[in-house]
């Protein structure tokens, strides 16, 4: 005897405890993927340098002090996904040895008016094997905002992942004039290094 949809009645009762498993087993995969992916906030030990050179000497200026946060999907000591990663770091967190130094970076990065220097992930793609992200995203200086590519790798130590990366820019990119010290005696070069290194622990 047919039921109303032209299927036998226990077809039709076996059918409908398939679609019941089949939508229960599609829920807890979502959960378990929705649990996998979780959100990273920065760690002591973290840091951010800025590495110039002059006619006269290399300089360094160090940062311990900012905020990070992350969005990651870890799978093991693997990372399968980084779909949010962020900094945003307070210029004048940023400290040479010297106070002169100190003074007329802050200057030249418009501090006062721009106080912050952030980035933003837009893009990332990981090389499990290699434990190597290849990070697409934007990042601001001095009130102008530039997509860059940034090449890290990642360690993974339980629920901690570090990042560390290294990335060339121009000063001038960024419509910043390379300051000069001792009525221009001493000329910073257009070229430095952004260092990163940065420890998120899982929240």
């Amino acid at each position: 005897m047919k039921n109303l949809t032209g299927y036998p009645r226990k077809t039709g009762k076996y059918l409908s405890i398939f679609l019941s498993l089949l939508l229960t087993l599609s829920i807890i995969s979502f959960t378990n993927e929705a649990k996998a992916q979780t959100s990273y906030r920065i760690m002591p030990g973290s840091k951010i340098s800025v590495n110039g050179t002059s006619n006269i000497h290399d300089w360094t200026m160090l940062a311990t002090s900012f905020s990070s946060e992350g969005i990651l999907t870890l799978k093991g000591e693997q990372l399968t996904d980084l779909s949010a990663l962020s900094f945003s770091l307070p210029v004048t967190n940023l400290k040479s040895k010297d106070d002169l130094m100190n003074t007329r970076a802050y200057k030249t990065l418009k501090s006062t008016q721009f106080s912050k220097i952030t980035f933003k992930l837009s893009q990332a793609n990981i090389t499990s094997s290699q434990k190597m992200i290849n990070a697409t995203g934007n990042l601001t200086i001095a009130g102008k905002t530039n997509q860059i590519t940034l090449l890290t790798n990642y360690v993974v130590n339980g629920e901690e992942i570090t990042f560390k990366g290294s990335k060339p820019i121009k000063m001038s990119d960024y419509g910043i004039k390379s300051p000069s010290f001792m009525m221009g005696a001493l000329k910073t070069g257009n070229e430095v290094s952004i260092d990163i290194l940065l420890k998120l622990k899982k929240i």
